[in-house]
């Protein structure tokens, strides 16, 4: 694979995270010592205040190591460490999925807080 796809896949992946998440994608794809991760939020503006890492793939997978967590909680600095990976199905970039690794404490706080919600959709 060429270095050209593959930073327009890693590119991509960064806006549309910024997209969809908010927060902001930091300088230099978190090559930075101040601000690493590839993009963040802000733990003094949001209750669920994530730092992500994106992982794209031309690939049929994408591996997640228990050393790629432990860097991702350790780089978070505060925020919530958070994997997000994608796989492309063709070099024209078109997304076939979009899944996040997060950790079990950090869904279920998240998952409480909105059942908590006085409107939360519920069984009737």
């Amino acid at each position: 694979m060429s270095k050209d796809i593959r930073f327009r896949m890693s590119r991509r992946h960064e806006d549309d995270l910024v997209a969809v998440l908010g927060g902001y994608r930091t300088r230099g794809s978190g090559s930075q010592w101040r601000d690493q991760m590839d993009g963040r939020h802000n733990r003094m503006t949001r209750q669920f205040a994530f730092a992500w890492d994106g992982k794209a793939t031309l690939g049929k997978s994408v591996g997640v190591t228990r050393e790629m967590w432990a860097k991702a909680v350790e780089q978070a600095g505060g925020e919530r460490p958070l994997l997000a990976l994608r796989w492309y199905d063709n070099e024209r970039l078109d997304v076939g999925d979009d899944l996040v690794v997060l950790s079990l404490h950090d869904f279920a706080e998240l998952l409480e807080m909105v059942n908590a919600q006085p409107d939360a959709p519920g069984i009737e």
